[in-house]
């Protein structure tokens, strides 16, 4: 089987029931799996929120991790995999060695609240991860978009809303739960597929149609972030407002890749040298003019939402993921058995 039989593919991923993946990972098989036939690629895993339904409120249930669930994770793979710090895992591929047997690092995107208490779970199991902060949002700062566009339009009372910002009027209904649903994926998408002060005139008409903002602010602060980096977690830049790069202008992106870096610098008195492209699923969130600032910007790597082990050879500077997913069958399935056969699954209505 091949990624180019998608036919197959499909079928595996349909017959693989959460039955069949309880059977496969309590008898054994992948502990089997990985002595006889041991992953010499790298697993980057994705992770952004590690939350309970109260999570909805601020991020789409398809990129969150329960507590409970995000914990088995970790004590699986630090028991069972070698997680590696992404630094010391992109130094192996910069330099053309071979990395250890079963080789994982973990990575966070957006910067969470919730990803303080995940930083203390990995400490406790001694493992460490790359937590890339969308700079400018963090806690008293800049509100979050992604998280914004989900608490205005829970307040909307209308059964419709109407922006012009775009050029053109966009009429999205939002009367009952399933359309306010679907108006967030589209507000989603507009937001991404313009410059950002078109993006920052559209929130303008959206708070005004929602009363304005006066949500908590789900994001670390920057104590938060100080206290993960003494743990020995890697602190990595994701933009400085999550703009969709190839979209923000060139003048922005530039400022977006370098301005968040600078920031993270100053704040920390460390180094910068990791960064994740925002975004992702179906729009075009990193081009070849994107990844250039990138290099220039002075990073040492960076890793995409492409789903994939990164191995000997790979672009550092579009490295691939495997997205985390909720159920700890669900994760060791894609770790240990589509890395034989096909780049893992992207979630349905996948976020970065």
């Amino acid at each position: 089987m091949t990624a180019d039989s998608p036919s197959l593919l499909a079928r595996l991923r349909h017959d693989a029931a959460p039955a069949a993946k309880r059977l496969l990972f309590r008898s054994g098989a992948y502990a089997a799996l990985r002595a006889l036939r041991p992953s010499r690629g790298l697993a980057i895993l994705r992770y952004h929120a590690v939350c309970g339904p109260e999570g909805s409120a601020y991020a789409d249930p398809s990129i969150c991790v329960a507590p409970a669930a995000f914990e088995q994770h970790v004590a699986y793979l630090a028991s069972e995999y070698r997680v590696l710090p992404l630094a010391e895992a992109v130094g192996c591929l910069r330099q053309g060695k071979s990395l250890p047997a079963n080789a994982v690092a973990i990575t966070f995107d957006d910067g969470y609240a919730d990803n303080l208490p995940a930083a203390r779970v990995l400490a406790r199991h001694r493992a460490t991860a790359t937590f890339y902060v969308t700079t400018s949002c963090l806690a008293g700062e800049a509100p979050f978009w992604p998280s914004e566009i989900r608490h205005l339009v829970a307040r909307l009372e209308a059964p419709e809303m109407r922006l012009k910002s775009a050029g053109e009027e966009l009429v999205i209904p939002c009367g009952s739960d399933r359309e306010r649903q679907l108006a967030i994926r589209r507000l989603a998408r507009v937001f991404k597929s313009h410059t950002i002060p078109v993006r920052e005139a559209l929130r303008e008409e959206l708070r005004s149609a929602a009363g304005g903002c006066d949500a908590v602010s789900p994001m670390l602060t920057w104590d938060a972030v100080r206290e993960m980096h003494r743990m020995g977690m890697t602190i990595g830049a994701h933009t400085m407002t999550h703009p969709n790069l190839p979209n923000a202008g060139a003048s922005d992106a530039w400022l977006e890749i370098s301005g968040s870096k600078a920031r993270i610098e100053r704040e920390l008195g460390a180094p910068a040298a990791m960064f994740s492209y925002p975004n992702g699923g179906a729009e075009r969130y990193k081009t070849d003019e994107v990844e250039a600032m990138v290099r220039r910007a002075g990073y040492e790597a960076a890793t995409t939402s492409r789903n994939g082990f990164a191995r000997s050879g790979s672009n550092l500077f579009a490295l691939e993921r495997v997205q985390a997913w909720h159920g700890l069958e669900d994760l060791a399935f894609a770790l240990e058995v589509e890395r034989f056969a096909f780049k893992p699954a992207p979630r349905p209505q996948e976020e970065s």
